[in-house]
């Protein structure tokens, strides 16, 4: 076999500036010494995904896509790139492992890509020392390349490799070591896209089981960088489950918090709003199911604290995250509602955005369901203007959120990736970005049920989450979007009650 050397040319770790005039760099951080000294802005350096698997990735994709366009059969025709990941047994593994990290790891290849970036690089480059990870990243890289691809044979061996990575899984679970591995955790999250294609109740299970692991765990846990990033994104999807049963957050993970403070910087964005999510669901819970036992003025005392602690994250992530906004005329509508997208650095700063979106969007309508409460009550004119404004302030902020949500889905879906790299009009029924699924659905969902959505843009996020569903097989979408079609149909919206959507069915 010849040398590495001779498969792939040696790829420069230097930044950007150094690259392009070929001189040495220094590599510090956060920027390059040499721009330092020169005055110029450095560009910053590749992310080491690009130097790992930049040459597998990018042939696996154009293999893939010429295939298609024939029509073969992939496991008769696909030809395995010259680099591929150790330790897979076949090109079908290869070939899922490797649409996975294109299409939800490789963030810096694509500013629509990236979507789970809650595996380190170290831990895939290693991926023969973990068969059960290596299981799970294929099985998902399969089905979602067979659902967006439309080729029933590769969702066969998905469906298999997904029964593989679950054996494997629960052969660790039994395991008091491996159990509390960070690369059993990471499989456990993994296959939860899996579920995406069954319905809510199989993603809730998952979801579950997931967190009682990162209870299990336990405070040690936290002693590796990998723990964090997974741990938000259990907690992430249980605030999700949580919210659309109609159920506190777990007291059990919530103790996990002072554990963690002890080993991140609590001031990030990241952080507060972790910390924020678990405190907003546990308000929505409060005001579904109280009865009068708490004053509705305590209550909405609780949601304008937590409305103004995101206020101060979004201005955190303004600075940290900044996006802008754009015009795209004469832009396929369906994509580009009111010919607008915004542009963001990556799909993480996309994910974090949407997020503290949908918070406030919950906790807004948490405001306005309080309010009409309290309206109900006899009040002093004085009091009840007050009320009313309040109210109509409300529900303007929750229209600008619900567009800024529709805003990004440009993005998200690959048709753009910078304000100066504008995709040309596509097919609506297309699906451009494997991963834009996964990643938009419960932001759309939390959108469209929102008591003062547009119909014209509610119309534009039913046929995202249909085409979700029947070009990329994510079934929840299907499953979802069937509450906003019984909002849409509605002729008397303001008899709908507020805190009922967007996550409470």
């Amino acid at each position: 076999m010849p040398p590495r050397s001779e498969l792939q040319a040696r790829v420069s770790r230097s930044c950007g500036n150094c690259r392009a005039v070929k001189r040495r760099c220094d590599r510090q951080l956060p920027h390059c010494g040499q721009c330092t000294r020169t005055g110029e802005q450095c560009s910053g350096y590749r992310d080491e995904w690009d130097l790992v698997f930049r040459n597998q990735t990018d042939h696996t994709i154009k293999r893939t896509m010429e295939k298609r366009a024939d029509q073969t059969d992939v496991a008769t025709n696909y030809n395995p790139s010259p680099l591929p990941p150790p330790g897979l047994g076949s090109s079908h593994d290869e070939l899922g492992v490797n649409y996975f990290l294109y299409n939800f790891i490789t963030g810096s290849q694509s500013s629509s890509r990236g979507y789970l970036d809650y595996i380190p690089a170290a831990y895939t480059a290693g991926i023969q020392h973990s068969p059960m990870l290596a299981a799970s990243m294929a099985a998902i890289g399969l089905v979602t390349l067979a659902n967006t691809t439309r080729q029933p044979q590769l969702a066969k061996h998905a469906r298999a490799k997904y029964s593989e990575a679950i054996n494997q899984v629960n052969i660790a679970l039994a395991s008091p070591t491996e159990s509390i591995k960070d690369s059993t955790l990471m499989s456990v999250i993994s296959l939860g896209l899996f579920e995406y294609i069954s319905d809510f109740t199989s993603w809730a299970r998952h979801v579950r089981g997931a967190a009682a692991l990162v209870v299990a765990r336990g405070k040690s846990q936290f002693s590796t960088s990998a723990a964090f990033p997974m741990f938000n994104q259990v907690r992430a999807d249980m605030v999700a489950v949580c919210m659309h049963s109609g159920q506190p957050f777990p007291e059990d993970m919530c103790e996990l918090h002072e554990e963690a403070s002890k080993h991140m910087d609590t001031t990030t964005a990241f952080w507060r709003l972790g910390i924020l999510a678990t405190q907003c669901t546990n308000l929505l819970w409060s005001v579904m199911n109280n009865r009068g036992e708490i004053p509705w003025s305590d209550l909405l005392e609780q949601a304008t604290g937590l409305q103004g602690e995101l206020q101060y994250i979004f201005g955190i992530l303004s600075l940290d995250f900044g996006y802008t906004t754009s015009q795209k005329p004469g832009g396929d509508p369906a994509i580009f509602y009111n010919e607008q997208f915004d542009v963001y650095a990556n799909s993480s700063a996309i994910r974090v955005w949407n997020n503290a979106r949908v918070l406030h969007i919950k906790i807004c309508d948490s405001i306005c369901y309080i309010l009409n409460q309290i309206l109900a009550a006899d009040l002093v004119p004085a009091t009840r203007t007050h009320v009313e404004l309040r109210l109509l302030d409300t529900r303007e902020t929750l229209s600008k959120l619900g567009k800024d949500i529709i805003a990004t889905v440009p993005q998200a879906l690959g048709v753009i990736s910078s304000t100066s790299e504008v995709g040309r009009g596509i097919d609506v029924s297309s699906s451009i970005n494997g991963s834009a699924g996964y990643m938009m659905t419960w932001p759309l969902y939390t959108a469209g049920k929102s008591s003062t959505m547009e119909s014209e843009a509610r119309k534009r996020i039913i046929q995202r989450l249909q085409n979700f569903g029947h070009n990329a097989g994510i079934t929840l979408a299907l499953q979802l979007v069937e509450d906003i079609i019984k909002i849409d149909q509605c002729a008397n919206r303001e008899s709908l009650i507020p805190i009922s959507g967007p996550f409470k069915g």
